[in-house]
């Protein structure tokens, strides 16, 4: 064919721009490919799917090479592992706020919903932790939203029950503090 002089796309496989967007196209292809690896604070070394890891911001940046020490025990990492790896990089439904139900299976999907439901409260608040460091959002909403549905509904003194925190290791004043800075909480 021969080639219109008037076509802007004549020279268009030789424009830098266009050079530039197909090296970027390479790289994510290549970037979506291997593992990310995560080494629990036992020194046990995990891998996870680059594409799954896309679900964190920390991870997703993380060179192929490199190893993220995460000060988290075995079985919580294994836990970010199995959702990261369920999702596979596809981010899941949104959880809906204000949550509208405490329970799970009517707020997030079944998986999900599973997955969080079988956690202990340690193992909750673990994860949560750990969502919140490797700046997995999809998780930490999850997380955050089993929390609230633990709380929901109960007073003061059952959510203290709920978590295992002694009643009597908050005192007044620093209850009252604490409902000060948190105002938001009741609006």
């Amino acid at each position: 064919p021969i080639p219109n002089p008037q076509s802007p796309f004549k020279n268009f496989q030789q424009h830098s721009l266009f050079q530039i967007l197909l090296n970027i196209f390479k790289k994510s292809i290549i970037y979506m490919e291997g593992n990310v690896s995560i080494q629990s604070k036992e020194s046990t070394i995990y891998k996870v799917s680059r594409k799954a890891a896309f679900l964190s911001e920390m991870m997703k940046e993380i060179p192929e090479d490199c190893v993220i020490p995460l000060n988290e025990d075995s079985k919580t990492i294994e836990k970010i592992i199995e959702y990261l790896e369920h999702f596979n990089g596809n981010n899941p439904q949104e959880i809906q706020k204000p949550l509208l139900s405490t329970e799970m299976k009517k707020i997030t999907d079944e998986w999900s919903a599973q997955f969080i439901d079988k956690l202990t409260i340690e193992e909750l608040v673990n994860l949560t932790a750990a969502a919140h460091y490797i700046q997995s959002d999809c998780l930490l909403n999850l997380c955050c939203a089993k929390m609230v549905a633990l709380c929901k509904g109960k007073s003061e003194n059952e959510i203290f029950k709920v978590f295992g925190v002694d009643p009597e290791y908050f005192s007044t004043e620093k209850k009252d503090q604490i409902k000060a800075t948190n105002q938001w909480v009741d609006d």
